[in-house]
């Protein structure tokens, strides 16, 4: 199992349902990551 989690200085890990941040790299690196792998998440994140 692997985790990927981007956490701020003050643990938070987002902010109104949204990311604290918008990093392309970061972003290409979890769809490269989990691409046609199984992906547990959140209820909300589910359902947006």
């Amino acid at each position: 199992m692997n985790i990927i989690v981007a956490v701020a200085k003050n643990n938070a890990i987002g902010k109104n349902n949204n990311l604290l941040w918008h990093i392309k790299e970061d972003l290409v690196y979890f769809k490269k990551t989990t691409l046609g792998a199984t992906v547990v998440m959140g209820g909300k994140l589910l359902n947006r």
